[in-house]
């Protein structure tokens, strides 16, 4: 008798993605993301979130799956788990919380395909909290309720006990509610509920786009029609609403309201964009220039080379945290590690290169004040006591020789080492120009920055951004846009990112 051969069974693991703002992704949310091979999402689903944090998956929206029914997913998950694959079923906010999540877990179980259940942050609990509307407070309301806007539509009528809900005077949060607020809020009234109950309708909660309407029972209605208030959105009624007035937070920082677009390179974008967010911006990301290894690694080799039988070299001088991060991979590939420049002295143009020295165990020696070339040429040894001495400089390859050429005037003998080159992304003019045109505001943290995205936009382009905020990481940036004949509206006072972003908050605080 032939066995038959079993088919392999993979996994489906239900996750929720939280209500919009990617740091609310659980620990676990994000390894299955990490470990998944299908992610199926949802509308409401950040495209930042499966961009952060899926690092082999097939990306797959759930609108594109058959006729976009909640039957045709259920098919199309239990099909892909019987392939043998892991599959995330990525659902916003909470997936047990009208979510549908309970539907798609008992059919994998009428399929017999294994599954788990990754709870999210619910949208009921993170969007008031995000536009400062504690859903209880122990002198305002004990206890809150939890409603869909939008039951099955094949009920013959609704379950809901709303004389029980609103008897209590609690807190309503009302899921997908602002299409049927008119219905609510009659209900509300017939019930005898006290007309000048606080309300608020929260659109886009917890993202950049987030906006808070406010009013009572008598003209809620009319001040989210006025304002063109739309799905998504969540209701809250209840006296609790009154609290946002003291306690509105998420959208009276700095940057609120701002569209700031990144040019840098996407390795190092995250420290930038993550700061713009905190002071409350929205973040738009263009990489416009990337890294290549140099045109002649063997500048590099020799250097390696000497450096590994023990060659005396003074000082090792770093001007970017790129060269840090290309320098360490070079001696990686080679089984070598930090301890060949042991001997060595070390100085580094900032505080950004002088933590990436740190985080593989070298604490520089000579940290700049101020965070570009001059202020590292200052800090160094000078005149006669540096005749003899060897450098050796890890930059990118076409770089200023504001240091090379000031050591060697005074006797000094320097190696330029190219660890790195910067090259332009492939990105087509009218993309560069759409994303310009999203934003308000343009950061630039080098002049290759400017050079390549002036060289995208072309003249039509070049005019478009010439219309917008434009921010300098410090002058030498400020120069290559002034070159363009373009003007610096921000230039930080402290060449880093924290500097940057500070010149853009005290910016928006002046305006």
């Amino acid at each position: 008798m032939v066995e038959k051969k079993q088919r392999p069974v993979g996994f489906v693991s239900i996750v929720g993605a939280g209500p919009g703002d990617p740091e609310l992704l659980t620990l676990k949310a994000e390894r299955r993301l990490k470990e998944a091979d299908v992610v199926v999402t949802d509308a409401l689903v950040p495209a930042a979130i499966p961009e952060l944090f899926c690092d082999k998956a097939q990306i797959v929206d759930r609108r594109t799956i058959g006729d976009g029914s909640q039957a045709a997913i259920n098919t199309y998950l239990i099909h892909e788990a019987m392939l043998g694959r892991h599959v995330v079923r990525l659902k916003g906010g909470d997936p047990f919380v009208f979510g549908r999540g309970g539907e798609e877990a008992l059919a994998l179980v009428d399929a017999e395909v294994p599954y788990e259940v990754v709870p999210g942050v619910s949208s009921g609990l993170a969007v008031p909290a995000y536009a400062g509307i504690p859903i209880t407070h122990r002198h305002l309301s004990s206890n809150v309720h939890f409603v869909t806007g939008h039951e099955d539509p094949t009920k013959p009528e609704s379950t809901l006990q709303w004389d029980r809900i609103v008897d209590n005077g609690g807190t309503l949060v009302v899921f997908m509610g602002v299409r049927t607020l008119n219905d609510l809020i009659e209900r509300l009234r017939s019930l005898k509920v006290d007309p000048t109950t606080p309300v608020a309708v929260i659109e886009w909660g917890t993202t950049p786009r987030q906006r808070t309407i406010m009013g009572d029972l008598t003209d809620i209605v009319s001040i989210a029609e006025r304002d063109g208030v739309d799905h998504p959105a969540l209701v809250v009624v209840g006296r609790v609403v009154s609290l946002r007035h003291k306690l509105a937070w998420f959208d009276q920082r700095p940057l609120w309201g701002r569209r700031v677009l990144v040019t840098r390179a996407k390795s190092q974008a995250p420290e930038l964009v993550q700061a713009l967010r905190d002071a409350g911006a929205g973040v738009l990301r263009l990489p416009v220039l990337a890294f290549a290894p140099p045109s002649d690694p063997g500048i590099l080799a020799r250097a390696l080379d000497e450096l590994e039988e023990g060659d005396r070299i003074d000082w090792a001088l770093f001007t970017s945290t790129n060269g840090v991060v290309e320098f360490s991979k070079a001696l990686s590939r080679r089984n070598l590690d930090m301890r060949v420049l042991a001997r060595a002295r070390v100085g580094c143009v900032g505080p950004a290169t002088s933590r990436a020295l740190a985080e593989r165990g070298i604490q520089a020696d000579v940290v700049p004040e101020e965070s570009r070339a001059e202020g590292l040429l200052r800090s160094l040894p000078s005149g006669n006591r540096i005749r003899g001495m060897r450098f050796m400089l890890f930059r990118a390859e076409v770089g200023r020789d504001v240091i090379p050429d000031a050591l060697r005037s005074d006797g000094g003998i320097v190696d330029v080492v190219p660890t790195y080159r910067t090259v332009r992304t492939e990105v087509p003019p009218a993309t560069a120009r759409q994303y310009v045109a999203a934003a308000d505001t343009v950061t630039f943290t080098s002049p290759s920055s400017v050079n390549n995205l002036v060289s995208m936009l072309g003249e039509e382009g070049l005019a478009l951004l010439s219309e917008r905020k434009l921010a300098a990481i410090g002058p030498i940036t400020a120069k290559a846009l002034a070159a363009s004949g373009l003007v610096s509206t921000v230039v930080g006072r402290v060449y880093t990112v924290e500097g940057l972003v500070e010149a853009l908050v005290d910016d928006a605080v002046r305006s």
